[in-house]
């Protein structure tokens, strides 16, 4: 039995195989060289430690191989020892075909979307795959195991498991329908309303086998399961790259007059920081009741994430101008999204 491994593991490792990993490997670091120069610095950061980890297991293999290669042709008296140098150099060369794939991986994600973020999940998923494959295909080229005897008297067994993680495969196949119906991407800002009635609002950081990533509007983390993103109702304000309006109700006197008050609220939204300028600002009478006038102003902001104390900043220079104007605010009515804040005065 021993020879006959032998036997196998010399035709694995040839030349060949010593070339085609060499060439793989250079060819990854040359598209990285001329295709991505202009990615950001965390791009950099990341395929830099990728070529690191890469690197120090083509070294591991090349070591491996040399060796098994001199205990073949010279050194004939350590030949008892070829088996076990020879199945770690077809280990880390199985691991270097397995890494410089990956980084081909990013390398094709990070050219197609130069700024925004790629979801580490289908890198995973590949490299899961033909890690899978490739394990499969040496442990039958190598040992002579034969996978499909093994798969048939295992079937309660795989039942089981099944059952046991039902959970987690149910999140892995909704992160993976996720990523191919694309409802968003890394870097958009979303809202997630679960059938429970509960919103969930934040920017995507991540995508993971388990869960999707938010960082919210304070810079907290929130981590939903992929399964419940993908049975709930999901906004996202990122999508059409057009600029996100917000929107603002204020309820004065109803004896104010009505251009006096329009060109203050005009005036406010011009001054405040955090809405886009250039772009319609609109106000507009909606109601009139015996609560009060009701203004609606509708306003573009640069950041979803500061729709708060852009709303703050609004309320406060409105009640200033009002004062200052010797108009009556009876109640101040704010409503972003779909939640509503009252303020009184």
């Amino acid at each position: 039995m021993e020879g006959t491994i032998q036997e196998r593991l010399q035709n694995l490792l040839g030349f060949e195989p010593l070339a085609v990993l060499s060439v793989l490997g250079l060819a990854a670091y040359a598209f990285y060289r001329m295709g991505l120069r202009n990615v950001r610095a965390s791009r950099h950061e990341t395929l830099g430690r990728l070529f690191r980890e890469l690197l120090s297991t083509y070294v591991l293999f090349v070591v491996c191989w040399g060796i098994q290669y001199l205990v073949l042709h010279f050194w004939t008296e350590a030949e008892r020892f070829y088996p076990y140098v020879g199945v770690a150099a077809v280990a880390f060369g199985a691991a270097v075909f397995v890494r410089s794939v990956k980084i081909i991986v990013f390398e094709y994600l990070f050219f197609k979307s130069m700024t925004a973020g790629v979801p580490v999940l289908l890198v995973n998923l590949v490299t899961l795959i033909l890690s899978i494959f490739i394990a499969a295909w040496l442990s039958t080229s190598v040992f002579g195991v034969r996978w499909a005897p093994l798969l048939a008297t295992s079937a309660i067994v795989s039942v089981v498991l099944g059952l046991a993680l039902q959970d987690t495969l149910g999140n892995l196949f909704a992160g993976v329908a996720l990523q191919f119906d694309k409802p968003y991407e890394i870097g958009d800002w979303i809202e997630v309303h679960g059938s429970g009635g509960q919103t969930f609002v934040g920017e995507v950081h991540e995508i993971t086998w388990r869960a999707t990533i938010l960082y919210g509007v304070f810079d907290e983390v929130l981590t939903l399961p992929n399964r419940l993103v993908a049975q709930s109702e999901v906004a996202n304000f990122s999508a059409r790259k057009k600029p996100i309006y917000r929107g603002l109700n204020v309820l004065l006197d109803p004896e104010s007059d009505e251009e006096q008050v329009k060109s203050i609220l005009r005036k406010v939204l011009k001054e405040t920081r955090g809405v886009l300028q250039g772009l319609d600002h609109l106000v507009m009478l909606r109601d009139l009741s015996e609560r009060g006038a009701l203004y609606r102003l509708f306003y573009p902001i640069t950041h979803y994430n500061l729709q708060f104390i852009i709303v703050d900043e609004i309320l406060m220079r409105a009640q200033a101008e009002f004062k200052k104007a010797g108009i009556s605010v009876s109640r101040l009515r704010v409503e972003v999204g779909d939640q509503a804040q009252s303020r009184g005065v």
